[in-house]
């Protein structure tokens, strides 16, 4: 199993895509630290742990510095380590067609959802 021995932290995790990811990494032996502004993400870990995943699930606004930090530092004091980062998380920017949008409301979504993430793995993931 590809995921086995492994932490994986799996960011906007409580549904859709994020959803069916921590499940197909969970069914590859993964550990699993699911980050997620929604309370759903408590679901989902209870049904994957139910059959065996070790997970933590964390309900935390991304999009904020010291709350994604915090994350990431409960993750790692609760692990130990972080392996592997699936960077699920994203905002409103499909809102609409992705060519209607200006170029500084690209990256305006970008330093919000993405950078805050990167930064914390990288302070704690020592690689991944």
């Amino acid at each position: 199993m590809r995921f086995t021995d492994k932490v994986v932290v799996i960011t906007g995790a409580a549904q859709g895509i994020g959803r069916q990811t921590a499940e197909q990494a969970a069914a590859e032996g993964a550990a699993l630290l699911l980050i997620d502004r929604s309370s759903y993400v408590h679901e989902l870990a209870a049904t994957l742990a139910q059959s065996g995943c070790l997970v933590l699930a964390l309900e935390a606004d991304l999009e904020a510095w010291e709350s994604t930090e915090q994350a990431f530092a409960a993750g790692v004091a609760h692990f130990g380590r972080i392996d592997v980062l699936i960077n699920n998380v994203g905002g409103t920017i499909w809102a609409r067609p992705f060519a209607e949008y200006q170029p500084d409301q690209i990256e305006k979504e970008i330093r919000r959802s993405l950078f805050p993430t990167l930064w914390a793995a990288a302070r704690r993931c020592h690689g991944c």
